[in-house]
C-alpha cells in the first residue's frame, strides 16, 4: 500500500509543469532616456490671475503638443503638468499694479514625475498696468490729493489657452509608448 501511494506522489510530481509554474513570458517595455532641456509646449488649462491666485497655489497646464523623439511618441498631447504659484500681489492703492510669478514643477505621465523648469507665457504682455504715475499726478492736484490713493493698479490675467514653453529639468528615462506617427 505504501509503495501505491509513494509511486501516486512520484507520478503526480513527475508530471511537467508541476514542480514549476511556467512563468508568463514578460518582456520589459522599451525605454528611452529623454534629456534635460529638452523644450515642450504646454497650455494653461484654466484662467490664472493676480487677483485670485493664492500664493503656493496650483497652477494646472496640459501638454499643448505630442513630444517626440525622432518616429518615438514619448509625451502624449493633452497629459496633466503641474506648476505653482511663487509669488502673487494683488494691484493696489497708489496705482500699483498686480504682479503674478509661476513656476512649472512637473508632467504627470502615469506614476512617473517629468521636473520641468523654465516657464515662459508665449504670448503677452502678462503685467498688471501700473498707474503710479497717474496716482503722482492726480496727488500734486490742489485739494486732490486724497484721490489719488483710490487710484488702483490692474491685475495680471493669463487667459485658459495660453501657450506657455517649459523645459525637461533632468534626465528622465521614460517607457515608449508609440513607436509610428
Amino acid at each position: 500500500m505504501f509503495r501505491v501511494i509513494l509511486f501516486a506522489v512520484l507520478s503526480v510530481l513527475a508530471m511537467p509543469g508541476f514542480a514549476q509554474q511556467d512563468a508568463p513570458a514578460s518582456t520589459p517595455s522599451p525605454v528611452m532616456l529623454l534629456p534635460a532641456k529638452t523644450p515642450l509646449i504646454l497650455a494653461f488649462a484654466d484662467e490664472v490671475s493676480s487677483k485670485t491666485a493664492i500664493k503656493s497655489g496650483e497652477v494646472l497646464f496640459v501638454v499643448a503638443e505630442d513630444l517626440r523623439i525622432g518616429d518615438v511618441l514619448v509625451v502624449p498631447k493633452d497629459t496633466p503638468a503641474i506648476g505653482e504659484v511663487v509669488h502673487v500681489q494683488k494691484s493696489g492703492f497708489g496705482g500699483r499694479g498686480g504682479e503674478l510669478i509661476l513656476a512649472a514643477r512637473y508632467i504627470r505621465l502615469g506614476d512617473q514625475r517629468i521636473a520641468l523648469r523654465s516657464l515662459k507665457p508665449l504670448a503677452g504682455p502678462y503685467a498688471g498696468k501700473n498707474n503710479s504715475d497717474a496716482a503722482l499726478a492726480v496727488s500734486m492736484i490742489p485739494y486732490a490729493g486724497l484721490v489719488s490713493l483710490f487710484i488702483t493698479g490692474g491685475e495680471i490675467v493669463i487667459p485658459a489657452g495660453t501657450r506657455a514653453s517649459v523645459l525637461v529639468a533632468a534626465d528622465t528615462p521614460l517607457p515608449v509608448i508609440s513607436e509610428t506617427k
